[in-house]
């Protein structure tokens, strides 16, 4: 499990966006240093802050991970356009 802890990962997100540009990540993928395709189902978002007037928003995420529940970091750039992991936590 250690080979897919990587931080700073770009990911490929499924996500909605409201009427009012509330950001809510559902699903996204990865590539791990071996190179297999992870995709993670989100849970439940626990905080999120996307305050318009920052480069993008941050995102903390609860997924099952090979069967343990994991936090999950995210950040959406505005101005890039670009969903990144910043880490993987317990």
């Amino acid at each position: 499990m250690e080979t897919i802890l990587c931080i700073d990962t770009p990911v490929q997100m499924i996500s909605c966006t409201d009427t009012n540009g509330k950001i809510t990540p559902i699903r996204f993928r990865f590539r791990n240093r071996n190179g297999e395709l992870i995709t993670i189902n989100i849970d439940k978002v626990i905080s999120t802050d996307q305050d318009q007037g920052s480069l993008g928003a941050n995102f903390i995420c609860t997924a099952s991970l090979y069967g343990m529940q994991r936090t999950f970091r995210l950040r959406y750039n505005y101005y890039a356009h670009e969903w990144r992991m910043a880490g993987i936590g317990c």
